[in-house]
């Protein structure tokens, strides 16, 4: 199980700028329309009885109460994930998770999986840097990090990115300083959103879309693959571009209630917002409503959090099922089609795409598999974004955690990747090193092919049609 700690808040989401002419989403269709939210911040992969300021990924899930549905975003303070490959998704959680065997963090398996793992080392890179430590959950920054579709009345689409910028400003802890007051504070950042809210206090993200045409979602021209995960989308190619505020001013009733029985998912979507070629969004559509109805119940959606309570109806895939309190289908056929109520939405349908070639294959979904692209953006990100305070914290922060690991072998293939990204970075960790059990030349001298760890060759893409081009075809879904 992932995110068990977190807080939680209402509030409402207004539309600041007219996007009907990209989606046909009614919450979305003009300017100033308000919709209400519960957004739900959390940890992770850490279990509940860790400090609120651990270092962690920290989730950023919203839920719209929508005039066609809930809607959720079920996003992060990053921009990328870990892995591209879907089944390797729970290995990810697993990897950051205690030992099962005695239940201590696991530090051998954390650097394992990275080492193994090339895509994975652009996040990792922001979860041993200060974003993996930051000043509770309203100074983070909010991302969708996959790629979604936008759908218009006429069933042409674009491709977009989610980002929700803090009006605050983005504010992380050091190391220190967040041992320090996970220590002094356990429950830092839920006490620090709830008296701001019970304040009155100005809670804030601006929220904007990163938009691409179709027609440009060429791996082969963009020089990286638009739908995987763990790369982000240059924004001085694809420029923020914003459409909505996020402001949360309510606390909940019930914790239990309200924030432990919250339930998101990527599978709920409604008309105008549609998933892409992504293959691990595609796999947690699925397998996130799994686990709410184990989490939950198969009655998940009558908690009153996760009540779609502004659309016009509703029909539950659980039909009849255990403690069902509601009317079910009331009096209407439970059947379709029928002669008396169509539930068909033709408009709803789901706006095809042309792929690169007739044969998909799992060689189709991954175009950086086994190759150095897979370092160019955490290249950028250390040697262009990065400040120099930034880049000796994220050594110091590595380095710490990276002496916990009790296999040598282990470190020298994590080190191997960071070296891939560029060698001062790996120098900066390795230096920091209190007991260095081998040198920085083993570490230059297996670098080479690192981008192949953990990888099949069978799988690494060699036509030029192992991609997904995701192009509009030439029929509109309406015709």
């Amino acid at each position: 199980m992932v995110h068990p700690c977190g807080s939680g808040a209402f509030g409402y989401f207004e539309t600041t700028k007219d996007v009907s002419t990209l989606t046909k989403a009614d919450f979305l269709k003009s300017t100033g329309i308000k919709t209400p939210v519960f957004v739900r911040f959390s940890t992770v992969t850490l279990g509940r009885e860790f400090p609120d300021l651990a270092r962690n990924p920290r989730g950023f899930a919203i839920k719209f109460y929508t005039g066609e549905g809930n809607y959720d975003i079920v996003g992060l303070n990053f921009p990328v994930f870990f892995c591209r490959d879907p089944i390797q998704g729970p290995d990810v959680i697993r990897s950051q998770h205690r030992n099962p065997q005695n239940f201590l963090l696991d530090h051998n398996s954390l650097f394992d999986l990275l080492a193994n793992t090339p895509e994975g080392n652009h996040a990792g890179m922001m979860f041993f840097s200060d974003h993996g430590t930051p000043q509770g959950w309203r100074a983070n920054h909010g991302y969708g990090c996959h790629t979604f579709k936008w759908v218009n009345s006429e069933g042409k689409f674009v491709y977009i990115k989610y980002h929700f910028l803090a009006d605050g400003g983005q504010k992380q802890f050091t190391a220190d300083e967040a041992t320090r007051l996970s220590g002094e504070d356990p429950d830092y950042s839920k006490r620090d959103l709830w008296q701001a809210i019970e304040k009155g206090e100005k809670v804030s993200w601006t929220a904007y879309v990163q938009i691409m045409n179709p027609e440009d979602a060429d791996p082969d021209t963009l020089g990286f693959d638009p739908f995987d995960v763990t790369k982000v989308w240059p924004k001085s190619q694809f420029p923020l571009q914003e459409f909505g505020k996020l402001v949360l001013n309510r606390n909940p009733e019930d914790f239990h209630r309200d924030v432990e029985q919250a339930a998101f998912s990527p599978g709920s979507m409604v008309p105008g917002i549609e998933d892409s070629p992504d293959p691990l969004l595609q796999f947690r559509t699925f397998f996130y409503r799994d686990a709410q109805l184990h989490r939950v119940g198969v009655n998940w959606h009558q908690v009153p959090v996760n009540c779609p309570f502004m659309a016009s109806s509703y029909s539950s895939l659980n039909f009849d099922g255990q403690m069902r309190v509601d009317a079910n289908h009331g009096k209407n056929p439970q059947y379709a089609p029928n002669s008396f109520v169509d539930k068909f939405r033709p408009d709803a349908a789901e706006a095809p795409y042309q792929l690169a070639d007739n044969t998909v294959s799992r060689k189709s979904h991954f175009w950086h598999e086994g190759s150095p692209t897979e370092y160019e953006q955490p290249r950028h990100l250390y040697n262009d974004v990065m400040n120099d305070e930034a880049r000796d914290h994220l050594h110091k922060n590595t380095a710490s955690l990276l002496a916990k690991v009790e296999y040598p072998e282990i470190q020298i293939k994590y080190l191997v990747q960071a070296y891939r990204v560029t060698a001062k970075y790996a120098k900066g960790i390795y230096d920091l090193l209190p007991q260095k059990r081998f040198s920085f030349d083993e570490v230059e001298d297996r670098s080479l092919g690192a981008e192949k760890m953990g990888k099949n060759p069978m799988f690494c893409p060699h036509a030029k049609t192992d991609k997904l081009l995701g192009k509009c075809p030439a029929v509109s879904v309406y015709n």
